[in-house]
């Protein structure tokens, strides 16, 4: 088919909202969009597949995609002729390597590297890699200003290869009819407590820990509080034993992983909605708690700046790692008046 441009992700996993807005956006302008994986797994459906998109499978394994392997070169350059692709889309940098050795041996004329987090380049051998193939990237998109600012200083690249498109959500799944108490009853979380909620991956780039202690900080004039923790990931037993420290055990809530779908209902179940990542680009989560109607305390992340640089008040944004700065957020905001919008135009 004509105008083919081959959409490249890690895996299943990695399929997200976002995703499946841009590559609609790609079909509504007369583009044919094929995901193209590089390994599916039985157990993983591709949310992209079921939602009507190509997938296109290059029959690796999480083990053969690890370092180098010139034969998956191959493999993407037989894609890439076979589909006739006008373009292809990549991003994390590990597929970057592979698609632009690829695109040059193909002569694929158009290839785009999107950046999502910041600090991507982070060291001598990515940078050295990324200064051998960057004349095959055709346009870097960065999710946020920030995320720009940070590549350019890593990479040198000229600003005038950099474009800003920045993350969005579509606000109507996140409009939900329905009382809170129904809401937290599908989680089994009270109907009587002030919540304060987080969703996010257990990571230490998403600072659950000095969540945490801030939340213990001012707890005791909280009385009525508590925090739900909704995900999962390489911290959880740490994060859950640090409750266990700071004696939260009654006070902190843990869901586990929550599927996307029920995002909207969880936020619709919560007060506030906390967010305080070291490092981000422009994140989802922050909207999706915004579209939900909820008042939000996040970090100076990369991104959070470009979307409290608005008319809006609809939270407090502190600086990274101030622990203090948090706790104070949170008790402001657990003692606004009942029933008082935090968002003013």
């Amino acid at each position: 088919m004509k105008n083919t441009i081959l959409y490249f992700l890690d895996d299943p996993s990695r399929d997200k909202h976002f995703h499946q807005y841009l590559l609609a956006g790609l079909v509504d302008a007369g583009f044919n969009p094929v995901v193209t994986y590089f390994w599916t797994t039985p157990d993983r459906r591709s949310s992209l597949q079921e939602a009507g998109f190509e997938v296109l499978d290059l029959g690796c394994s999480p083990k053969s995609y690890k370092g180098f392997h010139p034969s998956l070169v191959a493999k993407i350059a037989r894609a890439l002729k076979t589909r006739q692709a006008i373009a292809a889309h990549v991003q994390r940098h590990h597929p970057l390597i592979y698609l632009a050795i690829a695109a040059r041996w193909t002569g694929l004329p158009v290839l785009f590297y999107t950046i999502r987090i910041a600090k991507l380049i982070r060291t001598t051998s990515r940078r050295l890699a990324f200064r051998l193939i960057s004349a095959q990237i055709s346009q870097v998109i960065a999710v946020s200003e920030g995320v720009k600012n940070d590549f350019i200083h890593r990479t040198g690249i000229a600003a005038s290869k950099l474009v800003v498109i920045p993350n969005g959500i579509d606000p109507r799944s996140y409009e939900l009819n329905l009382p809170k108490a129904e809401a937290r009853k599908a989680f089994s979380l009270s109907k009587e407590k002030f919540l304060f909620g987080m969703a996010a991956r257990f990571r230490k780039a998403k600072d659950h820990l000095g969540l945490i202690r801030a939340f213990s900080m001012v707890r005791r004039e909280m009385g009525n509080a508590c925090l739900v923790l909704a995900g999962d990931g390489p911290l959880e037993n740490e994060i859950r034993e640090t409750v266990v420290a700071q004696g939260l055990q009654e006070a902190v809530v843990f869901t586990g992983k929550i599927p996307p779908q029920d995002i909207p209902l969880l936020l619709h179940g919560l007060d506030v909605f906390v967010h305080p990542s070291w490092r981000e680009g422009m994140p989802a989560a922050i909207l999706e708690a915004m579209a939900s109607g909820l008042p939000v305390i996040a970090t100076d992340a990369e991104g959070v700046s470009d979307i409290f640089a608005s008319a809006l008040d609809f939270g407090r944004m502190v600086a990274r790692g101030n622990t203090q700065a948090l706790a104070q957020a949170m008790l402001e905001l657990y003692r606004k008046p009942p029933g008082l919008s935090l968002i003013h135009i």
